[in-house]
């Protein structure tokens, strides 16, 4: 992980978190989207987020500058009243797995959350997923229910466990 570096995401980097974020909806249940990303909506999901602390997205770039993974803060839910609450998300290219990016992804996250009036964050994991689960153990989440069999991708259904951080 030495060589990796752990930024705030830009505009520019659209094409870099669809480079790491496509191939999951193309191949994986990790995520419940169908449809890949254009690098203009990409942008529009950057700029939406620029400005608010509560929705940082930060990406982590490998000794080449290429992004190889990202990690971010999305509202809850759109209704006012869960204004102080989050969901997160972190994805890592394949080839990267097993160098800790996951870890710096989410400290950096959770560092740039820290100065923010959010309460709750909450983890949606598709299951199984240990490594995925572990991780958000780590950073302090707790697993506080699993949604048996409410996603449905590649013809069969999916359970998605739920973890919650108090901030």
């Amino acid at each position: 992980m030495s060589n990796i570096r752990f930024r705030p995401a830009t505009v520019d980097d659209a094409r870099g978190i669809n480079a790491v974020y496509n191939p999951f909806i193309r191949e994986s249940t990790v995520t419940f989207e169908t449809v890949e990303h254009t690098a203009d909506q990409r942008k529009n999901w950057l700029v939406e987020r620029e400005g608010d602390p509560r929705y940082p997205v930060i990406v982590a770039e490998d000794e080449d500058a290429q992004i190889c993974g990202f990690s971010s803060a999305s509202p809850f839910d759109q209704r006012a009243g869960y204004a102080t609450s989050v969901k997160t998300s972190i994805f890592v290219d394949p080839g990267s797995h097993g160098k800790k990016i996951g870890r710096g992804l989410y400290a950096t996250l959770f560092q740039a959350l820290e100065s923010t009036d959010l309460h709750r964050a909450y983890g949606l994991v598709a299951a199984p997923n240990p490594a995925s689960a572990a991780l958000h153990q780590q950073f302090g989440f707790v697993h506080i229910s699993t949604l048996n069999q409410v996603g449905r991708k590649f013809g069969r259904f999916i359970d998605v466990m739920w973890f919650e951080k108090r901030l």
